[in-house]
């Protein structure tokens, strides 16, 4: 099968098992918003924020460096399990000193917040060994497209943290029980696969390029960091400091909520583009601005609609999912929606970039971000608080597209973007503007359901009469795992792609 095929067949199962894990990720959340105070869940949100640094600190790309290089040694047919030893080693080692680290740190931490924040932390990295050791895993199974296994084992673990989640909260563990009900499930899913997984991997004697793996993996690291500070909700940091507990889980409610439902869609299809870019790149170097537009095309089709329907009833959605005492992020959620829809438009470019190893390129354009969202935060929240949290995300996030777009022109040449498919699905998307006198016919909880039948009925429609599907997505969907493909090209393409 071709590297489109297998991406496309692929991409199914990631889609089904992202699916079924933002639905069970959606329900914890609830039960952890509703059931935790206001404060407890500010706290909560400061450490989870903290712990996200902390795995990126000591992760040290090397998730990212099994994505890009395994695919590689696979192809050549040998040498893979050397390549996945040594991450698993190295991201073992990364781990164990930043716990030590976040140890010794618990009382200044206390003090920084003013609240117990020290221990909760300590616990979280402790528990962070999990997560760690399962997304190893999964950058594996992604990297060699066994996405059907995977698929199996997320569902399994969403199905576990919920039930964790319920059962620690039920019986007063607070905090701790919750990062607890999040982590452990993790370690025992790993113990379980990682064996069998290592198995399969191909053997070998295959010298591995150490430092080529470190220049591409650790650039790759810190950028993950500086992603977190601009695309993450770095900000609950801050305003956990400047503020108070409650207005940084307000901030982190609303921040949440639009990522779960927006950004499933890209984190899905990235490693598994990503895996398959390296592959292509590869063998035919000259096929790079080909797999940029499939990628645009693959990517908008999908978040195109959600990002309209949160920019529109994000308000909505946080009242019926999270009670009415948490309305005050409803309308910091719809800002959200349309900020991580603008950031899209740099992903293509940010990864080709990659795939050229100029991650050193994508390193000083995080900086640059991470520098207007710092500056901008510090120089707003402590003033406005949560409201000044959310201009330096819309703007360093609003540069991101146009940076990435000029750095690859000049590292690559020319690119293109498919401009005309993508106002074909903004077109298809842009009905639902319709439904705004709906948003307070009832309580939201009833709103939110007549919303969500209607916006689907009404999208159906409208793209069948946009009809995005040309021949280019006809390729992609003919060659994908898609049930009832053929109807799908029926119904929302263009004629000359039934053609």
């Amino acid at each position: 099968m071709s590297t489109i095929g297998k991406v496309s067949a692929a991409a199914p199962w990631s889609l089904a098992a992202k699916g079924t894990r933002f639905f069970f990720s959606l329900v914890t959340s609830m039960i952890v918003v509703r059931l935790l105070s206001a404060h407890d869940y500010g706290i909560l949100a400061i450490v989870r924020t903290s712990i996200a640094f902390v795995a990126a600190l000591a992760g040290f790309g090397m998730g990212n460096a099994l994505i890009r290089y395994l695919p590689e040694r696979e192809t050549l047919g040998a040498g893979s399990k050397s390549l996945f030893r040594f991450c698993a080693s190295v991201q073992g080692a990364g781990w164990a000193i930043f716990l030590i680290v976040v140890f010794l740190c618990r009382r200044p931490i206390d003090e920084l917040y003013g609240s117990a924040v020290g221990t909760p932390l300590v616990a979280g990295a402790a528990f962070l060994s999990g997560n760690m050791v399962f997304t190893l895993l999964q950058c594996a199974y992604t990297a060699t497209f066994r996405t059907k296994t995977l698929a199996f084992l997320q569902t399994g673990l969403s199905i576990a943290i919920l039930a964790a989640s319920w059962g620690a909260l039920r019986a007063g563990w607070g905090v701790i029980g919750v990062l607890g009900a999040a982590s452990l499930p993790y370690l025992a899913v790993a113990v379980f696969a990682a064996p069998r997984l290592f198995r399969s991997l191909k053997g070998g004697r295959d010298r591995l390029d150490r430092s080529r793996l470190f220049r591409y993996a650790l650039p790759l690291a810190a950028v993950e960091i500086l992603n977190l500070i601009t695309w993450r909700q770095s900000e609950t940091l801050l305003l956990g400091h400047f503020a108070t507990p409650e207005a940084a889980g307000t901030f982190d409610i609303a921040y949440r909520l639009p990522q779960l439902l927006v950004e499933f869609v890209p984190e899905t299809i990235w490693p598994l583009v990503l895996a398959a870019f390296a592959e292509i790149y590869t063998r035919k170097k000259e096929r790079l601005g080909e797999l940029i537009g499939h990628y645009f095309r693959i990517l908008f089709l999908l978040v195109t609609p959600i990002t309209v329907f949160g920019a529109l009833f994000g308000d909505v959605l946080i009242e019926a999912l999270y009670g009415a005492e948490r309305a005050t992020a409803g309308m910091y959620s719809r800002f959200f929606f349309v900020i991580f829809h603008i950031s899209f438009f740099g992903t293509p470019f940010s990864m080709a970039i990659y795939l050229l190893e100029k991650t050193w390129v994508n390193l000083l354009l995080s900086l640059v971000f991470a520098a207007v969202n710092i500056g901008l935060d510090l120089l707003l929240i402590p003033r406005y608080g949560l409201a000044g949290a959310v201009p330096p995300v819309a703007i360093a996030v609003a540069l991101s597209p146009l940076l990435r777009a000029a750095a690859l022109r000049r590292i690559h040449g020319a690119i293109s973007v498919p401009w005309h498919f993508l106002g074909k699905c903004y077109l298809a998307s842009a009905p639902l503007v319709l439904l705004l006198p709906l948003r307070t016919i009832a309580p939201p909880a009833v709103a939110l359901v007549v919303l969500a039948i209607s916006s689907a009925l009404l999208l159906v429609a409208a793209f069948r009469l946009v009809r995005p599907i040309g021949p280019d997505e006809r390729i992609l969907i003919e060659n994908s795992g898609l049930p009832g493909k053929e109807k799908w090209i029926q119904w929302f393409g263009s004629k000359s792609s039934r053609n």
